[in-house]
């Protein structure tokens, strides 16, 4: 019964991930891009019309009529494999050179792509600008700014920060020196920046900018958090009279550059969160599933969440879904997967599993449920999917085992026998220790019956915050059991990941601190009132500090995971004494 069960959730869960990648399949974009929004007077500029997705023809330009066309279209096609994921760009760019100051209007491009649908792109503005006289200082000809997508930002929100550089003059490459730990934030890079170069004024001069690095930032913690400056080392191009050949190539120039610090305003989440929030912080979407909608009391239920937005998807702990009474549910299995950027931020996706079996028939209404916190309207916001209705039938019934008389001899057959005698036969089974036992079985099959109906109810009466009281230190020791796997197989960032979430969960269940307030002061708070010991206090604060600091800095020392394993275990089992005691 076991393997069957394994190949439907199996199943279920393939198709399920099936349906979600049809979902996610992207479909034709057509848009236009110009390397500047601003531009000086006879200076020129790109503008590029990009179809993804698909193959295109019939392209016709918009016209161009306020500027000077200098060359173009010249036509560019690409393919890049991520992840076993194909996606296709074909391009047309146009050489333009702007004559007169003003704002003008650039009109729609049009395509037909090879499923027969004409695609248009979005008009734009270009504004052009009198340029200032005289050169650039050598001073300010280049340089290296961090910018922020925000300047104000929720805990757990995405920030987006961008070193980004300014430049008149040519630079052949880069290369990082320095870069800070990022403390108070989890750190992401973004594999897939936007690189391409574009034109920007100003104080009326005219620079070459490109990002050279993204990165994908989440707020820890409520407060001032400042992103300390970068030091990076830029080759310039330098002009050094020789001809270039096989011999003399040109000559690059090393100098060094530093970002400025930068400052960010980090909000705590508001306090009126509903029960069901899990931690989520952004923009996100939902889709559930169930692997069927008629089952038995024999058999498995699954039902599936995935949850795709742009938050910090280690925040998430997985909803509680409210199974009917009388279902037995298990830890649900949990997955993550990086779905690449999509409109500048960096996107995620996290399946859970959950798995339950009925114990009773009927029919019952299943609805999944996700709640998360929008920084945009700044407030929270519960998804509900889809709302299932289940059948469950009767399963099959205990049955008495058959008895099997293949261990009796077989006799051969005597001759006739002409004196016969009727007498009395001997049982083997009426009476015996085998025919009582039987006989018991279904009466203790009924009292079994009774006593698991009655715990049942004892459980589905209990608080939840009850129950959630007495398993957190079983649910905490799991967690450690996880740690101590990744520990051995030397996976550093999900070993701190495990430990942090062990020590956290372990406080919101025991002391029914909900996952919105959870924070380092209002965790030491409570320890305090319960009168834990100031040191076992200061331990516990330690490697909480520790664990966000090794995931920030991606530390994989082997001898301080170990020391952060032990104390974890200690620090727990001497909490867990105190606060039963």
């Amino acid at each position: 019964m076991l393997h069957a069960f394994g190949k439907k959730l199996g199943l279920s869960t393939i198709l399920f991930l099936l349906t979600v990648g049809i979902s996610l399949a992207q479909s034709p974009v057509f848009e236009a891009y110009a390397d500047a929004k601003q531009v000086l007077a006879n200076q020129y500029f790109e503008v590029t019309f990009t179809l993804k997705n698909a193959d295109g023809s019939n392209f016709d330009p918009p016209s161009f009529g306020n500027f000077v066309l200098l060359s173009g279209p010249s036509r560019g096609v690409s393919t890049t494999i991520i992840n076993g994921k194909v996606s296709k760009e074909m391009s047309y760019t146009y050489t333009l050179q702007a004559r007169q100051a003003g704002k003008y209007t650039i009109g729609s491009a049009s395509i037909v792509t090879n499923g027969g649908k004409r695609l248009r792109t979005q008009p734009f503005q270009v504004e052009v600008l009198k340029g200032k006289n005289g050169t650039v200082p050598s001073d300010q000809q280049f340089f290296v700014q961090t910018e922020l997508s925000t300047t104000e930002a929720y805990v757990g929100q995405q920030v987006r920060v961008d070193y980004k550089l300014y430049t008149t003059v040519e630079i052949q490459n880069y290369n990082i020196v320095e870069e800070p730990d990022y403390v108070g934030f989890y750190a992401e890079d973004i594999q897939r920046p936007d690189t391409r170069q574009r034109r920007e004024i100003i104080n009326g001069a005219q620079y070459v900018t490109r990002v050279l690095k993204s990165i994908a930032l989440y707020p820890q913690q409520a407060g001032n958090l400042t992103i300390e400056p970068t030091t990076m080392q830029l080759g310039l191009l330098i002009n050094s009279g020789r001809s270039s050949s096989l011999f003399f190539g040109n000559e690059i120039k090393r100098t060094a550059v530093q970002t400025a610090a930068k400052d960010l305003k980090v909000l705590p989440l508001p306090e009126n969160a509903p029960p069901s929030f899990s931690g989520a912080v952004g923009n996100f979407k939902l889709n559930t599933s169930l692997s069927r909608t008629t089952i038995t009391t024999d058999d498995a239920l699954s039902v599936v969440m995935s949850i795709e937005g742009d938050g910090d998807l280690k925040r998430i702990q997985a909803p509680s879904i409210n199974f009917p009474e009388n279902f037995n549910t298990y830890e649900p299995k949990i997955q993550e997967a990086d779905l690449g950027e999509f409109n500048a931020a960096r996107i995620g996706r996290k399946t859970i599993e959950y798995v339950a079996i009925p114990s009773v028939a009927g029919k019952f209404i299943i609805q999944p449920a996700f709640t998360y916190f929008n920084p945009d309207s700044s407030r929270y916001i519960t998804l509900q999917d889809q709302q299932y209705e289940l059948i469950v039938r009767p399963g099959s019934t205990i049955k008495a085992p058959i008895i099997s008389d293949s261990d009796s001899e077989m006799e051969d057959i005597h001759g006739l026998k002409m004196d016969t005698r009727l007498t009395k036969g001997k049982s083997f089974f009426w009476g015996s220790i085998f025919f009582w036992v039987l006989l018991l079985i279904p009466a203790l099959v009924v009292i079994y019956a009774i006593f698991y109906k009655r715990k049942i109810q004892r459980i589905a009466n209990i608080d939840p915050n009850i129950l959630k009281q007495q398993r957190a230190q079983k649910v905490a020791a799991k967690r450690l059991e996880t740690a101590a796997d990744f520990l051995q197989s030397g996976k550093s960032r999900d070993f701190y990941d495990e430990i942090s979430k062990a020590l956290m969960g372990y406080i919101s269940d025991k002391l029914h601190i909900p996952k919105s307030q959870m924070s380092k002061s209002n965790m030491q708070q409570r320890l305090e009132q319960l009168e834990v010991a100031e040191d076992q206090i200061g331990k516990f604060m330690e490697i909480v500090r520790n664990c966000e600091f090794a995931l920030f800095a991606a530390k994989d020392n082997q001898e301080s995971m170990q020391s952060t394993y032990t104390n974890a275990h200690e620090v727990l089992a001497a909490i867990e004494k105190q606060v039963t005691d």
